[in-house]
């Protein structure tokens, strides 16, 4: 191996441990996959250009696939899973986000951005309520639509799975049920597309030193944020998980939206 491809792999190596310590984090504090960190992380850092984020997405599904086995795992252990509505999801979930991925080649850059920013402002906005009325959700129906966006943003699909899943069973549960379900959605849509779009083997070829650093890095560093911040569910009163949870969504919103308008 040449000297360019060590310092590649170092490169990738220090923004996957920068990714999985945030993404980690978020994981277990939010229940999401990550993707909300991974996506624009990838974004600024990924050598190479590329017209759209598709390979970004891409690279986002399969970092939030790793990270869910390990938030998911700390969530099980605490005993968070629901697995009634981990069932009603599951088809819809992986069905829709093979989709949303394979989309993501036809998706304009700004377009995925603009998206991502406007899904963190409203569940920010939906922490700042006070904890919905409990009443019965339609999950099955509503699995497929979230699995597209979920795939086409490159997201675990935490995002809008918890603030549903908050409507039925307690936060905690809605988190670690969400953190379960991204991980099975990521793992499938990422396989489904490299089974079935020849497209997507080519520009992983282009990335494949950068990603092997990149995914040692966070799989390095993933267990320990994950695991500590999935405690703070024991450790924290809901309301003061709420309100943590809706400035860090404001702070992504904000910072996205800013990205596209660049990008534009």
């Amino acid at each position: 191996m040449d000297p360019i491809s060590y310092e590649l792999i170092i490169y990738g190596l220090s923004v996957g441990l920068i990714a999985g310590a945030a993404g980690g984090t978020l994981a277990g504090v939010a229940g999401i996959g990550g993707g909300l960190i991974y996506v624009p992380l990838f974004y600024l850092a990924m050598p190479g250009n590329y017209e759209g984020l598709s390979m970004h997405v891409m690279a986002s599904l399969i970092a939030v696939a790793i990270t869910g086995v390990f938030s998911a795992s700390a969530h099980w252990r605490l005993g968070h899973l629901n697995r009634n509505a981990f069932r009603k999801l599951m088809p819809g979930l992986i069905i829709g986000a093979a989709i949303g991925l394979w989309s993501t080649l036809k998706i304009p850059e700004a377009a995925i951005l603009l998206a991502l920013a406007s899904l963190n402002a409203w569940v920010a906005w939906d922490y700042g309520r006070r904890q919905p009325e409990k009443r019965e959700v339609p999950l099955a129906s509503l699995s497929a639509p979230v699995g597209y966006i979920s795939g086409a943003l490159g997201i675990g699909g935490g995002t809008m799975l918890v603030p549903l899943l908050r409507r039925q069973v307690s936060l905690r549960e809605a988190t670690g049920t969400s953190a379960a379900c991204g991980v099975v959605m990521a793992f499938s849509a990422v396989l489904f597309n490299l089974l079935f779009e020849p497209a997507w083997v080519g520009l992983l070829s282009e990335q494949t030193v950068f990603l092997a650093g990149a995914l040692v890095g966070i799989v390095l560093i993933i267990p320990g944020t994950t695991g500590w911040s999935a405690r703070l569910h024991t450790l924290l009163p809901e309301l003061a998980m709420q309100r943590v949870l809706k400035g860090i969504f404001t702070l992504l919103s904000t910072a996205l939206l800013l990205a596209a308008l660049l990008s534009l």
